[in-house]
């Protein structure tokens, strides 16, 4: 037995990170190592000292959710977004937020001959001001921008917490430099987990933060992970090792990453490999989910499972895999890429939110096209008043819409026409198979969740299902990307007891399998499959 104290290591690297005297702190943690523990050890620590006003502050919404349900209301949660949004509308009165009031200002500009703009300068000010708004794009730029034209301004708090801060932007990673002037401020995140890159993010700023050159600020790691067990700490290892990320040229934070035996040694025990299974056809993945499932459910306790896709490859297998499973009998099939019984086109919705609140509305007018005709500019702020009813009205108020107004604003607002015999149709089909396919507990109640690696980012699950692992897909190709080395990785330490890799039909398996010892696969070839 190794002399090794995990338990004892564990409690004094927590113990480092609360006991530091030190305003300004990086946290490296790695999956499942437990920085939502840390962060409500933080807060306890200060609500001892009398302190109350802290916010977490994390990268996109569903992260955001994670981290509230986690933090059980100690401190005030949301994206690094919604902290902006809520200063710059505080500061600018009057201003409303839209999310893609940059493409309206870029058709705007392109339609009066300008194509080279920043955000914030004279030109894209201007029409700012006309529309009085901000959105997804540009709303850290002008919290950004306030804050430096009057230091005055920048909020504060008691502690501030960031979040997956690998994956912020040159701009927002300045936003938050800019707190850290006047807050005390602990930054967390891995640079084994960047995985947005593709949208301007970069895990260089947590590694500046780390590096012992920045004075400013204490570094700290968390080296224990409590969600994997031992084969997949093994693989997240080997493909470090493979793929050579420590190499200086990488420029990686050197870390070690060390499953917690106290807590994950029976489920190791129980799940001591990786399994591969090879030359599996598209339509018989969810069945091979539903088989594995079953047997796995007969071993050992399951809950949440996961089943997950690179984003672009996989998008049409994950949506049929979702459909299957819930055809299956599986009554939690959770996936957000799901068709709506009636697809509404949130566009809309929007401008008649800023019609309702003022008919004159600039924005709102805007993102209907203008109309100039008066029936149709009155057709739609009778829907904006509907809309409005709707949403805030009382139960008596709602009653009383007509029947006649709540049919022309589903008309308006439905993004494709569908018969009603089509409709009825599709209701019945889901209805029936709702009511009289089911399973047997425990499978029947199980948490499934169905989306791309990107939003599994932050959540984890007894058992993963990760599909399309062929060369080509994913990787790309022969040798991956750093980000598609990311991806991996945090798609490998999603699991929480097992993990099953599903090679497609006809393809070579992914390059990712390189890294893994033959001791440490169990490997399934489909019948009729050549299992290349």
């Amino acid at each position: 037995m190794s002399m090794f104290d995990h338990k004892a290591e564990r409690e004094q690297d927590v113990s480092k990170i609360k006991t530091s005297a030190s305003l300004k702190k990086v946290v490296v943690a790695g999956p499942g190592t437990g920085k939502s523990f840390l962060f409500q050890e933080l807060i306890k620590a200060k609500m001892a000292e009398g302190k109350s006003d802290f916010v977490a502050i994390t990268f996109i919404g569903k992260l955001g959710d994670a981290l509230a349900d986690d933090l059980c209301g100690l401190a005030k949660t949301m994206t690094m977004h919604g902290f902006a949004r809520k200063l710059v509308l505080g500061q600018r009165k009057g201003w409303e937020y839209y999310p893609k009031i940059h493409n309206i200002i870029k058709e705007d500009l392109k339609r009066e001959g300008v194509h080279e703009f920043k955000i914030g300068d004279e030109n894209y000010a201007r029409k700012s001001e006309l529309y009085k708004a901000v959105g997804d794009a540009d709303v850290v730029e002008y919290a950004l921008k306030i804050c430096e034209l009057d230091e005055s301004l920048i909020p504060v708090h008691d502690l501030i917490l960031v979040d997956e801060f690998q994956d912020f932007n040159e701009v927002e990673a300045a936003f938050v430099d800019l707190l850290a002037k006047k807050n005390e401020m602990v930054i967390v995140g891995d640079d084994d987990q960047a995985l947005y890159e593709f949208k301007g993010s970069s895990p260089s700023f947590i590694r500046k933060k780390y590096d012992p050159s920045n004075i400013d600020f204490e570094s700290h790691t968390l080296r224990f992970c409590s969600r994997c067990t031992e084969v997949i700490i093994k693989y997240f290892h080997a493909i470090v090792g493979k793929y050579k990320l420590n190499e200086p040229s990488k420029k990686r934070i050197q870390k070690e990453y060390i499953c917690y035996t106290p807590d994950k040694e029976r489920d190791s025990k129980a799940n001591p490999k990786i399994c591969l299974i090879k030359g599996c056809p598209p339509g018989m993945i969810a069945y091979k989910i539903h088989e594995s499932l079953k047997g796995m459910a007969q071993e050992q306790k399951i809950k949440e499972v996961l089943v997950i896709g690179e984003g672009r490859s996989c998008k049409t297998i994950l949506r049929d895999c979702a459909r299957q499973l819930r055809d299956k009998g599986y009554k939690n099939v959770d996936f957000n890429g799901a068709e709506d019984l009636l697809p509404v086109d949130q566009e809309t919705v929007d401008a008649y939110k800023f019609i309702g609140k003022d008919e004159e509305s600039i924005l709102g007018w805007r993102i209907l096209g203008n109309p100039k005709k008066k029936k149709e500019r009155d057709k739609h702020l009778k829907n904006a008043k509907t809309l409005c009813m709707i949403i805030e009205g009382n139960p008596s108020e709602i009653k009383a819409l007509s029947e006649k107004s709540v049919v022309a604003l589903e008309a308006a607002l439905s993004k494709e026409e569908m018969p009603d015999a089509a409709l009825r149709k599709k209701i019945l089909v889901q209805e029936i198979k709702n009511r009289n396919i089911s399973l047997p507990r425990p499978l029947g109640n199980l948490n499934i969740t169905v989306c791309n690696i990107l939003n599994s980012k932050g959540l984890g699950a007894d058992v993963v299902f990760l599909i399309g692992f062929d060369e080509g897909k994913f990787p790309s190709a022969t040798d991956p990307t750093d980000s598609e080395i990311y991806q991996m990785l945090v798609a490998l330490t999603r699991a929480k007891k097992r993990i099953y890799l599903i090679n497609t039909i006809g393809k070579k398996v992914s390059a990712f399998i390189g890294a893994l010892d033959e001791s440490d696969l169990d490997t399934e070839v489909i019948k009729g499959s050549k299992g290349t």
